[in-house]
């Protein structure tokens, strides 16, 4: 199974033409709101993917903490999701029509979540922690200390991202960047952006995705690098999320690590076709047949 502490976050999505300027404002073709964070979008797509999802984190007490939920019940365990004295996150994303976006994420009750919510017990029948950087960094930086003498795998996806101390870099098995992430994460660490280059100075694992152009692997000895699929985009806003996401559920599945790169570049090209946070996450059968040539 997969622990997932991360963000749950509500969506409000804005469809403009073009991305704002700094001082611009525009009148949006239309509003969606929709469930987000990093750490539901990515616990999600393990469990449409066909792993047992359990999501510790924590919402408030407000209207937006059903909205943040909505897409988790009934697939997700959230039974370490606590009700805090907070307001439930919320990302305004501008989405405009080539499919880009920008975003702005108030954290609200996701910085309050606390670690604690993941017992050992479930660390230990778990074979993947899975953790992001919307949370405290105080207590990501515990759970992966704690995860370390642990059966479960540790991925950090370090996004946005946030200067950890190199030590607890080297403490995770995979580390999941972008191309800007990978270029942050160089210059504190004094070396090249490239996933070898980085799994050198860190002592982790590094998956570096490229968009478009695909995706790059260092860890357990290999070097892999696959293409992405080519697809019509028309929103990218949670592709990265389910490319981390059914990424680990593959590997929860006990799939190589290139088999898992290639099914999770499936679900991500998928992603992108559809308008949407979770709403554009694929399901396990979806990808399947992507894999099997469909087109996207």
């Amino acid at each position: 199974m997969i622990v997932t502490f991360g963000s749950l976050n509500a969506d409000l999505i804005f469809s403009v033409e073009t991305l704002p300027r700094p001082g611009q404002t525009l009148m949006a073709k239309g509003l969606a709101t929709e469930a987000g964070g990093k750490g539901a979008n990515q616990a999600l797509a393990a469990a449409l993917d066909g792993a047992e999802v359990a999501m510790a984190g924590a919402v408030g007490q407000d209207a937006l903490a059903e909205v943040a939920l909505a897409g988790l019940k009934g697939r997700v365990d959230l039974s370490r999701v606590a009700r805090l004295e907070a307001s439930t996150g919320c990302a305004a994303i501008h989405r405009d029509a080539e499919g880009r976006n920008e975003i702005v994420v108030a954290g609200g009750a996701n910085l309050a979540a606390s670690s604690g919510s993941v017992e050992d017990a479930l660390l230990d029948r778990a074979s993947v922690l899975l953790l992001q950087m919307e949370n405290d960094p105080a207590q990501i930086e515990r759970l992966i200390r704690r995860c370390r003498p642990a059966k479960a795998m540790s991925i950090l996806n370090l996004a946005p991202a946030y200067r950890l101390d190199p030590e607890v870099l080297g403490l995770c098995d995979l580390i999941v960047v972008n191309e800007d992430e990978a270029a942050a994460m160089a210059n504190w660490l004094g070396c090249a952006s490239e996933p070898r280059a980085l799994a050198l100075a860190s002592g982790a694992g590094i998956l570096r995705t490229l968009g478009g152009e695909g995706a790059e692997l260092c860890w357990q000895g290999q070097e892999i690098s696959i293409p992405a699929l080519s697809c019509r985009v028309k929103d990218t806003t949670a592709a990265g999320d389910c490319f981390v996401g059914v990424f680990a559920a593959a590997l929860d599945r006990g799939e190589t690590p290139e088999a898992a790169l290639r099914r999770a570049a499936a679900a991500a090209a998928i992603a992108c076709t559809r308008i949407g946070s979770q709403s554009s996450l694929p399901e396990a059968r979806d990808t399947d047949a992507v894999l099997a040539g469909a087109a996207v």
